[in-house]
């Protein structure tokens, strides 16, 4: 089964910053298409368990590039479009437990319903360069954003110290 996909367009050193689902301005047909070449790969593949599919598009085309067979950071704006608990998910269906089991049968799974976003924020600095550099030192201040709708997964807080990463 399939839980729909995300438009992660936004991209920078091989770091997604931007992740929206569903993908804006996505073809309903195209839509159709992506997920059913994912189950395809995954029945081919005897996969089972969480994964992520990942598709280049270009308006009416699609390319495959790889599969993850894990959740990845952005599994977050699937759980809030949706509804559901992949983490719990993915660790029940390493336990034994069937898809079915968990409730997850793809004709009970809801339509997405509005959009989910989630932007990645780095401690970084611009070098002389124009470069961008992982930055450190200590975090002066710190708000996360909040009200309804507004989920935040964060390690940072403010007067925390944070080392400045290698650049060899």
């Amino acid at each position: 089964m399939h839980l729909y996909e995300r438009d992660c367009s936004l991209q920078r050193r091989h770091q997604k910053l931007v992740e929206v689902a569903p993908a804006p301005g996505l073809d309903p047909g195209l839509r159709a298409l992506l997920c059913e070449a994912a189950l395809a790969m995954a029945r081919t593949a005897s996969y089972r368990g969480a994964g992520t599919f990942e598709f280049l598009v270009d308006r009416d085309a699609f390319w495959f590039i790889e599969a993850n067979a894990r959740l990845q950071v952005e599994h977050t704006v699937t759980e809030e479009l949706l509804g559901v608990d992949l983490v719990a998910a993915q660790l029940a269906i390493a336990g034994g437990a069937s898809l079915a089991e968990l409730g997850f049968v793809q004709e009970r799974i809801p339509a997405p319903r509005g959009f989910a976003i989630q932007a990645r924020v780095n401690a970084e600095t611009f070098a002389a360069d124009g470069g961008v550099r992982p930055a450190g030192g200590v975090i002066a201040a710190f708000e996360a954003p909040s009200g309804p709708g507004v989920r935040v997964d964060s390690a940072a807080a403010a007067g925390q110290r944070r080392a400045r990463a290698s650049t060899r």
